[in-house]
């Protein structure tokens, strides 16, 4: 069953779309629909499930499909923390009481989130070090 979009725009992802989406951005390269499907690992999928993953991103306006050869490949069109960062903004946007969620959120940080939470506050420039939840290898455009 699809997974029904917020207001606001920003798509939510079911668990496979979630999976490939992480496969994407951990991949610095644009890759095939076969290429996506050898690196799944949790389960045995179809070819045409993978196919119809990545066309429902294209749709949702999370990758974009590029004439490779003879057949398809895909890319992300943001990155893993611009996809984090807009969800956590769409939090915000629906709350009645976004102080509320605010403190929260807060409350429910690690010593070392709210640490970088206190620096970034600071420092807005400051530069991240690439992580596995983080940002990907920028693409060229």
């Amino acid at each position: 069953m699809p997974v029904p979009e917020p207001r606001g725009g920003i798509p939510r992802l079911g668990a496979l779309e979630q999976q490939v989406m992480d496969i994407l951005w951990d991949c610095p390269e644009q890759l095939r629909s076969r290429d996506v499907l050898q690196r799944v690992t949790s389960h045995t999928l179809a070819y045409t499930t993978v196919a119809t993953v990545l066309t429902n991103l294209v749709k949702k306006g999370m990758v974009e499909r590029i004439s490779a050869d003879r057949s398809w490949a895909y890319r992300p069109l943001q990155t893993r923390s611009e996809y984090a960062a807009e969800l956590m903004a769409q939090a915000l946007t629906i709350s009645e009481d976004p102080a509320a969620s605010f403190l929260h959120f807060v409350e429910t940080m690690s010593e070392e989130d709210a640490a970088l939470l206190r620096e970034l506050l600071v420092n807005p420039a400051h530069e991240s070090s690439p992580g596995p939840s983080g940002s990907t290898v920028p693409r060229e455009t």
